[in-house]
């Protein structure tokens, strides 16, 4: 059954009312799950990349990075920053629109680029892609470069190694280069999605 919260009280809705909802939000009768890896697709005002797909789940990227940028944060761990609570506030708002439920909660690996384990793992429902995962997608993100630089989650060291200053980042070119956290760069979340959900 569907139902939206209204107030804090559970609202049951229709088919008729749920069409309704979905044509207001420029959402069609096409599924996630139908749209081909490398192409895109809108969830509300959000439009997306899709950079892969299990038997349930869709992983996608936001085509734009988040307006304006954003300084990383007070150094380069992603745990806390700056761009992760930009993220945070991304995957509600994306939630309100599809559902808390649809966005899977997954975990980010926080190793520096030179093998240091300081900052751990995180697990979000939206994060910026570390740069293991630029690389699985980059032959994708190729197609969607962006005009600014826009962050990575991977650091490239920790104060194990005197350095808390420097993270990975995507150039205009479309190469993974070294940023300060002090400067400004697009955020660019990326999510997994469960793959019923329907999409424009």
């Amino acid at each position: 059954m569907n139902y939206i919260m209204l107030n804090g009280q559970r609202v049951d809705l229709t088919e008729e009312q749920v069409k309704e909802i979905r044509k207001s939000f420029g959402i069609t009768d096409k599924k996630l799950k139908d749209v081909k890896v490398g192409e895109l697709c809108k969830l509300g005002p959000f439009e997306f990349i899709v950079l892969d797909r299990s038997e349930e789940t869709t992983a996608v990227i936001l085509k734009e990075a988040l307006p304006g940028g954003a300084k990383f944060g007070k150094n380069n761990n992603y745990n806390g920053s700056n761009v992760d609570k930009l993220c945070n506030e991304f995957a509600e708002k994306l939630a309100a629109i599809i559902g808390k439920e649809n966005i899977v909660e997954h975990t980010v690996d926080l190793t520096s680029d030179d093998g240091l384990k300081d900052y751990g793992k995180v697990k979000r429902k939206a994060n910026l892609l570390t740069t293991t995962f630029y690389r699985r997608y980059v032959h994708i993100l190729d197609k969607f470069k962006l005009k600014t630089w826009w962050w990575l989650a991977t650091p490239y060291s920790t104060p194990t190694h005197e350095d808390a200053s420097w993270i990975k980042c995507v150039s205009p070119r479309g190469g993974i280069d070294n940023n300060c956290y002090y400067d400004n760069s697009g955020v660019r979340p990326f999510c997994i999605l469960k793959s019923d959900i329907f999409v424009s």
